[in-house]
């Protein structure tokens, strides 16, 4: 898994800010000195010359430019024009002429130069124009794309995906249109402060944030005065991505701060709308799910509505599962090479994506999504990342990368899309959709293979795939100490508890003793430049 860190806040607004702010704009005239001296006629522009060339019984859209000799424009409307307005900059005319008299009006006395009015209009949204320009497969292969413009378009607007990693580079080009909420500053209530040293602006230091960011929710807008757009998109283009940074510029975080990080997404969820929580990353001990503490904290966010998406690897065939990933409440994602073809029939599951059984004998992961060569925002050519693989560096303002913590990212998305049309959905219900409705891919370690945005969507009726499993100790005990409950593991069947009537806002995690709990550094896995 592509695993590094983050913290400040993206929230997406939605298509009303759906076109970008660059204008495509025609020519205009230039400045003119009063009363010139001349014998020539007056200047027209190439393009004005061409269109009369080619279309000689067309009407053209001019900008008439004059000295300052005074013109009631009656010389446009002698030729068979209309005046559309007047304009004091160059004490200019605009007018609908026809082409075969645009040569004799530049001849009149005073007119000094006739521009094209060209047409200005909002770069167009290259999801609205999806997806010729698309080089990025990863969406295809989970069927995000033929759902952005389909009916209800469903591109994860208005969800909220809360991503726990190294911060997110908010002026990137690809999250043009967002709202900035900084959660490590004072502009946004309940912030999480200080984790690791990071600076006060939570801006993206590493990369790795922002590289995830984006495979959720990119744009696609490219570089800024260029039409190099649409090439790179994320699975949830209009999903909002909340950012919080948990690790300093080398990558470096703490599960202690992985779990503040989580209990304040899990208290803040419902002010942003998050239901996702993105994490693309592992620690680095092996463990129980049922005594690890991480997975606590995960399964609280579980259980209180949050679809926790967790990268499940890079260590290969047979690999110890770790925390969070060993978790059965939560989506844990392996990555698979797509070859760099639109077809899923060569996909294979890449060489370095962990897959195995977790010490509770649980077998992951659950799914698989594209992870090799995914190419995705740069935050910025001296952070980190960039620094490490300059020869990574694509189109300027991308980078490409591979790893399960850049195939995570990719399913969170899909399930920000699920959620936008189905909110009412459960997490459980949610992973149970995706693993009943996925795409297999051949071969060990696939999971139940990509999920299938629209077969997720149209699917009618499921079932909840939290049926039967048996929770954490830590929130067992916590949701005993809530309901007064006397807990002895080995004899309690946590399946017949009721969880859905568990209100998980009020659980006091100081009701539980966490004495013995061994605090370990997570291991932020390697990123790999191939």
């Amino acid at each position: 898994m592509l695993a590094i860190p983050l913290k400040s806040v993206v929230a997406r607004l939605g298509l009303a800010a759906g076109a970008s702010v660059v204008l495509v704009v025609g020519s205009l005239p230039g400045s003119v000195a009063a009363k010139p001296t001349r014998t020539q006629p007056g200047h027209v522009d190439e393009i004005v010359s061409q269109k009369a060339s080619a279309e000689p019984l067309s009407t053209i859209r001019v900008i008439i430019t004059r000295d300052q000799s005074g013109n009631n424009d009656s010389d446009v409307r002698d030729r068979g024009g209309s005046v559309v307005r007047r304009l004091q900059l160059g004490n200019a005319t605009v007018a609908e002429v026809p082409a075969s008299q645009v040569v004799t009006l530049a001849a009149q006395p005073g007119v000094v130069r006739i521009a094209f009015d060209a047409p200005v209009k909002i770069q167009d949204d290259p999801i609205d124009e999806c997806c010729d320009r698309l080089q990025g497969v990863y969406p295809l292969a989970v069927d995000a794309v033929s759902q952005w413009n389909a009916i209800g378009k469903l591109r994860g607007t208005g969800v909220g995906v809360a991503v726990i990693d190294s911060g997110v580079r908010d002026r990137h080009p690809d999250f043009l249109g967002a709202n900035v909420w900084d959660l490590s500053s004072k502009r946004v209530p309940q912030v999480l402060n200080g984790m690791l040293g990071a600076t006060s602006s939570g801006q993206d230091d590493n990369g790795h944030g922002t590289f995830v960011a984006g495979i959720i929710a990119g744009r696609g807008w490219g570089l800024p005065g260029t039409y190099d757009y649409g090439k790179y998109i994320g699975s949830a283009p209009d999903a909002n991505i909340i950012s919080i940074k948990v690790s300093d510029s080398t990558g470096m975080a703490h599960v202690s701060d992985i779990i503040s990080a989580i209990e304040w997404v899990a208290k803040n969820r419902q002010t942003y709308n998050i239901r996702v929580i993105n994490l693309s990353m592992v620690s680095s001990m092996a463990s129980s799910y049922k005594t690890d503490m991480l997975d606590a904290a995960v399964e609280l966010a579980w259980l209180q509505g949050l679809v926790v998406v967790v990268a499940v690897g890079n260590a290969g065939p047979n690999a110890t599962i770790t925390s969070p990933a060993n978790d059965p409440f939560l989506i844990s994602v392996g990555a698979t090479d797509d070859m760099g073809t639109r077809t899923v029939s060569d996909d294979a599951l890449a060489a370095f994506s962990s897959y195995g059984v977790t010490l509770d004998g649980v077998g992951k992961p659950d799914l698989v999504a594209p992870g090799r060569h995914i190419v995705s925002a740069l935050s910025s050519r001296y952070d980190t990342l960039a620094v490490q693989y300059p020869s990574h560096i694509v189109d300027d303002g991308y980078i490409r990368m591979s790893g399960t913590s850049a195939a995570a990212p990719v399913v969170s998305g899909v399930v920000a899309q699920l959620l936008q049309a189905h909110p009412a959905l459960n997490p459980g219900q949610v992973k149970w959709l995706l693993t009943h409705t996925a795409l297999p891919i051949s071969g060990p370690g696939t999971g139940a293979g990509y999920p299938q945005v629209g077969a997720a969507v149209q699917r009618t009726g499921g079932g909840n795939a939290n049926s039967g499993l048996v929770p954490n100790n830590y929130v067992a005990a916590a949701y005993a100490a809530k309901v007064g409950l006397s807990v002895s593991w080995d004899t309690v069947s946590w399946d017949t508890v009721s969880w859905d009537t568990v209100s998980w806002d009020t659980v006091s995690w100081d009701s539980v003793s966490w004495n013995t709990v061994s605090w370990n550094t997570v291991s932020w896995n390697t990123v790999l430049p191939d």
